[in-house]
């Protein structure tokens, strides 16, 4: 499925059946402090029981992103206990590579042993 997100930019929803894995990929300006514009994100989740979504394991993340011929992207995630792994790379080709400072400044949280990692965003509440 093809439709436009909020601000206008292309989004694209995936489903694969058989695993339950639902991909969303979109173009987002989320926050342009970092100055790098538009951004490539790519969101992943998995069917749990009775339908519902639940996060996947960076396995399934990682044959997701692997379907899309997705590699080298930034996994940044600020929901807490947040059920989707949120994968980001910048459109601008000369600014690849370049990571969101908030690694450097914000705690770092580890869920399920340590497969998945979120930062609280500055100054969320009930973090």
């Amino acid at each position: 499925m093809s439709r436009a997100g909020a601000d206008g930019f292309p989004l694209r929803v995936f489903v694969h059946a058989e695993s339950g894995i639902a991909v969303f990929s979109a173009v987002e300006v989320v926050n342009d402090s970092e100055g790098k514009g538009p951004e490539y994100h790519v969101s992943i989740s998995k069917a749990g029981p009775g339908g519902t979504r639940v996060r996947c394991d960076s396995n399934d993340a990682n044959w997701a992103l692997a379907q899309l011929g997705v590699t080298g992207w930034d996994e940044d995630n600020h929901v807490p206990h947040g059920i989707v792994r949120n994968f980001w790379r910048t459109v601008a080709e000369p600014l690849i590579g370049k990571e969101c400072s908030c690694k450097d400044t914000e705690p770092v949280i580890r869920e399920n042993k340590g497969d998945f990692i979120w930062r609280p965003a500055p100054g969320a509440a009930g973090v």
